[in-house]
């Protein structure tokens, strides 16, 4: 395996040098140590490039050859995450609300289906109570319990999905006051792999 190095300054590289690595990454006759090191470059060069480039040659038939590559590009994706300065940490924290938020959403989403099959299993059950006390094969008094609980349901039901909304809003409010342009357009869930101090 390539020797590991220190994390990279990206503005010792420009566009050229770029193209220069993924001239190499896709030219047939780039030996194997070549990618290794090309990738090993990339995976500490905390920048939208170097991740593009390493994604793109991920899905290359020759990705095979570096067999480390899912760490170089896991490795890639911290650097560049990694908050640099106090709005970057604000921002990065952001994410990991958003985060947090979306999967709460998830739940509130599965009680929400709970709740709305429960409400139809007792719609059927009242149907069939209802036409039982039409037959005089029932008392009125059977149907008391759905009678009670169902509006509950759907109380819980809108009560769930209000919640839903506002929470989208929330987020929706969150991600526009980040300002860390790498930040703006990171998979939330992206953010389960981040821990903070404290959690």
């Amino acid at each position: 395996m390539t020797q590991h190095i220190e994390i990279q300054n990206p503005e010792e590289y420009t566009k050229v040098d770029y193209q220069n690595f993924e001239y190499l990454l896709f030219a047939d006759d780039t030996d194997k140590e070549k990618l290794e090191e090309i990738c090993m470059t990339l995976a500490h060069l905390p920048t939208t490039e170097a991740a593009a480039l390493l994604a793109k040659f991920n899905e290359s038939i020759r990705a095979k050859e570096v067999e480390w590559l899912t760490c170089a590009i896991e490795e890639n994706e911290y650097h560049h995450l990694t908050p640099c300065n106090e709005q970057e940490e604000r921002d990065f924290l952001a994410l990991k609300v958003i985060q947090e938020m979306e999967d709460h959403i998830i739940d509130l989403e599965i009680e929400y289906d709970k709740e709305d099959l429960g409400w139809q299993k007792n719609k059927i059950k009242l149907e069939a109570i209802k036409s039982l006390v039409a037959e005089d094969e029932l008392s009125e008094s059977a149907s008391i319990y759905y009678d009670n609980e169902m509006p509950c349901q759907k109380n819980r039901m809108i009560e769930l999905r209000n919640e839903i909304e506002t929470e989208e809003k929330i987020i929706q409010a969150i991600k526009r006051s980040i300002q860390t342009e790498r930040y703006k357009k990171v998979n939330s869930m992206t953010m389960q792999h981040y821990h903070f101090d404290g959690e």
